[in-house]
C-alpha cells in the first residue's frame, strides 16, 4: 500500500488531522471520534505507526497498562525545505495531503462554530494563475513575507482575530501549442 493511499482512508486521515499540532492517546483520539469504533481506531493508529507517519510521543502505566501518546511523525508535521528536496514523489504527496487535511480540518472548524459571517470574518480562498519569472516570483515571495513579518508583530488586542494565512504556488504545465498533436 503506497504511503498516500494509507492517509487518504476516511478514518486515517481523521486521525491524522486530530494529530496536527497535538499529542493524544488512542481514547482521546476516540473522544474526539466517537463514531470510529474503538477497536477500528487501534488498528488505523496501528497502521499509521507502521507506515511511519505517526509515532510515539510518550508511553505510561495506567492501571497495569501502557498507555502510548502518539503524534504526527516530525517530517510530515512540518516538513523543513531539506527534509522536502529528499523526499521521493510518494513522500511529498502524503507530506501535502497532510498539510492540505490540516486546511479541511481548520475550515470545518470555522463552519462548526456558531454566528460565522464569511465576509464579516473575512473568509476566503481562492486561486490565481499568472505568467512570472523566477524573478518575478522571488519577488512577490518577498513582498508577501515582508507583509507577513509586519502583520505577525502585532500581538492579542481590542479587534484583533487570530487568523491564519496559507499559501500554496506551484508551477503549472506549459500549455500545449495550437496545431500539436
Amino acid at each position: 500500500m503506497s504511503m498516500p493511499s494509507v492517509v487518504l482512508h476516511p478514518v486515517r486521515l481523521q486521525i491524522v488531522q486530530a494529530l496536527l499540532g497535538e499529542e493524544l492517546t488512542t481514547h482521546q483520539l476516540h473522544r474526539r471520534l466517537p463514531d470510529v469504533p474503538i477497536a477500528t481506531l487501534y488498528r488505523h493508529v496501528a497502521q499509521l505507526v507502521r507506515h511511519e507517519l505517526i509515532e510515539v510521543a510518550g508511553e505510561q502505566q495506567v492501571r497495569g497498562a501502557s498507555e502510548k501518546t502518539y503524534r504526527l511523525a516530525a517530517g510530515f508535521a512540518n516538513p523543513t525545505a531539506e527534509e522536502l528536496a529528499g523526499s521521493s514523489s510518494e513522500e511529498l504527496l502524503t507530506a501535502f495531503t497532510v498539510f492540505t487535511s490540516g486546511l479541511i480540518r481548520d475550515f470545518g472548524e470555522y463552519l462548526g462554530g456558531d454566528g460565522r459571517d464569511l465576509a464579516a470574518d473575512r473568509v476566503s480562498f481562492a486561486q490565481a494563475d499568472f505568467w512570472a519569472t523566477d524573478e518575478e516570483v522571488d519577488e512577490l515571495t518577498g513582498a508577501l513575507m515582508e507583509a507577513l513579518v509586519a502583520v505577525r508583530a502585532h500581538g492579542p488586542g481590542e479587534g484583533r482575530r487570530r487568523r491564519k494565512l496559507t499559501t500554496i504556488l506551484v508551477p503549472r504545465p506549459e500549455p500545449e501549442a495550437e496545431g500539436s498533436a
